[in-house]
């Protein structure tokens, strides 16, 4: 096996039992194992918290190793267009069957990535050949799927994992790989990743190549994020009136991080929901971000508006005094 093959495939699993979170839609995988037969389903859910591993494990499950020519895998995003329902999918759709399940199983991955014509399309490519092809549909948001395909599937809806999911697998990639990933990287991992397993798999890959002892300081240097310690202090002291010594902290972070603004933003909006001030000045401030973030997106100058937002943590408490 190459030492570069991505470890998110080296370690996914190959039957439901080894899945990590996830349990209820896992059980019910197993039931349609079980009995030999599903329905098209519909996987919704965040990216990186297993909607292609529950839906391959599925198909080992009911095909062993002729898996091969019964489950036909595709990205929907690289193809959005109506001929391509009409071609691959299709083709795949009514060939003959060759195994003793009695059906073939095509993967939709990113399946909200499709166009309304080709939606509609593949509608009735899933009603003509229900028969002898089911279907499972992976989208991140399932209201972007028409109202139509909806109705003809079984919807199980992904939560994030986990800390415990997340550290479960990180500690058995660790133990394969044999790496030192310590308590304080193991948090780190979580708190870069926010439940999305794909991404802790490839940063933990990421700090691999460099140090087989992975540190905090490795992680959220990879990752391009500040440590949670460093956005809490540029937060209380933008909140204390210390401006100048905030905007030190984030011109720190930004020239020896690299960070965007946008990355501040986001790590800013993450904390302040856990700061200790009141409802009122958390939901001035929460307004303050995606109003500056709104900015950045339209082009506006990145140093002056993250000054301006540091500003803004200094009038929240006098905003609360107004009020």
């Amino acid at each position: 096996m190459s030492e570069f093959l991505p470890w998110i495939e080296k370690y996914r699993p190959r039957k439901l039992d080894d899945v990590i979170g996830q349990e209820t839609v896992v059980k019910a995988m197993k039931a349609f194992v079980k009995r030999g037969d599903m329905p098209h389903l519909l996987f919704s859910g965040p990216p990186g918290v297993g909607k292609t591993t529950i839906a391959l494990a599925l198909a080992h499950e009911l095909y062993g190793d002729d898996i091969g020519g019964n489950f036909l895998e595709m990205n929907a995003s690289d193809e959005r267009k109506l001929e391509y329902i009409r071609g691959k999918v299709k083709d795949f759709a009514r060939a003959m069957i060759n195994n003793k399940v009695g059906f073939k199983i095509i993967f939709l991955d990113e399946a909200d990535a499709l166009t309304q014509d080709a939606q509609h399309a593949l509608r009735r490519t899933m009603e003509v050949f229900s028969e002898e092809t089911r279907f499972i549909l992976g989208c991140n948001y399932s209201s972007k799927i028409i109202e139509p395909i909806q109705s003809r599937t079984a919807v199980f809806k992904f939560s994030p994992l986990t800390r415990e999911d997340v550290e479960k697998l990180v500690k058995r990639v660790a133990h394969g790989e044999e790496l030192h990933v310590d308590k304080e990287a193991l948090d780190a991992i979580y708190y870069v990743s926010m439940g999305d397993m794909r991404k802790a798999i490839n940063i933990l890959q990421g700090a691999a190549f460099i140090n087989k002892k992975i540190t905090k300081e490795l992680i959220f240097k990879l990752a391009s994020q500040a440590s949670p310690e460093t956005i809490k202090e540029i937060a209380e002291e933008a909140y204390k009136g210390h401006f100048v010594k905030a905007r030190k902290l984030i011109d720190e972070l930004r020239i020896n991080m690299g960070l965007s603004g946008e990355d501040v933003l986001i790590q800013l909006y993450r904390h302040v929901l856990d700061m200790d001030i009141s409802e009122e000045e958390k939901a001035f401030l929460i307004d303050k971000i995606a109003e500056y973030n709104y900015r950045l997106v339209e082009g506006a100058n990145e140093k002056i508006q993250i000054d301006a937002l540091l500003a803004q943590f200094s009038i929240a408490k006098e905003h609360k005094h107004r009020h």
